[in-house]
């Protein structure tokens, strides 16, 4: 029994160096020549790490390399994310999920109009930089006399308004981007 628990612990040991090789890799979080920073990053993470038993398992094997100019891990597009959160900027964000293409903000209420809250919703649903890629919805609420908050319409003009300054924004973003 003790030479059985001895072998298995020998064994496990000497795979101990086995497996950590493959957790070995370099990250280099700087950008190579000719390479862009993803938007709003000062650096792009490169990691060389692979997997155990093939891409869906542990360590070794291929490791996937990071494309600062393909959006790896963003469904949506870039300049249009980066614009709605830059446009939105002045409420306080309630959730916001970049691979989901959803911002959430929180109700927030002018300091000018204490009696009017609003809360928007930014969903971007395409990576293509398009005037269809972006859908705002903008609740609001007025106080009743009463004290309670009321929904009420919001004009139709506002959202497009707001939608077409995320855009415009994205596309200023996405010129500063390529003019580098």
């Amino acid at each position: 029994m003790r030479d059985q628990k001895l072998f298995l612990l020998s064994a496990l040991i000497s795979c101990v160096p086995l497996m950590l090789s493959g957790c070995g890799g370099s990250t280099d979080l700087s950008p190579k020549d000719g390479q862009e920073a993803p938007l709003g990053r000062e650096e792009t993470r490169k990691t060389n790490f692979g997997k155990l038993f093939g891409d869906n398992f542990l360590f070794f094997g291929e490791a996937k390399k990071f494309d600062a100019n393909s959006n790896v891990g963003m469904r949506v597009n870039p300049f249009l994310w980066q614009a709605s959160l830059d446009v939105l900027s002045f409420i306080p964000l309630a959730s916001a999920d970049a691979n989901g293409g959803v911002i959430i903000t929180e109700w927030y209420s002018s300091p000018n109009k204490l009696s009017e809250r609003v809360k928007v919703t930014a969903h971007i649903n395409d990576r293509q930089l398009r005037v269809d890629a972006i859908k705002i919805v903008i609740h609001k609420q007025v106080r009743s006399k009463n004290g309670e908050w009321v929904s009420v319409d919001v004009d139709g003009s506002v959202i497009t308004d707001m939608e077409d300054i995320i855009l415009t924004k994205a596309r200023q973003l996405k010129a500063k981007s390529s003019s580098r």
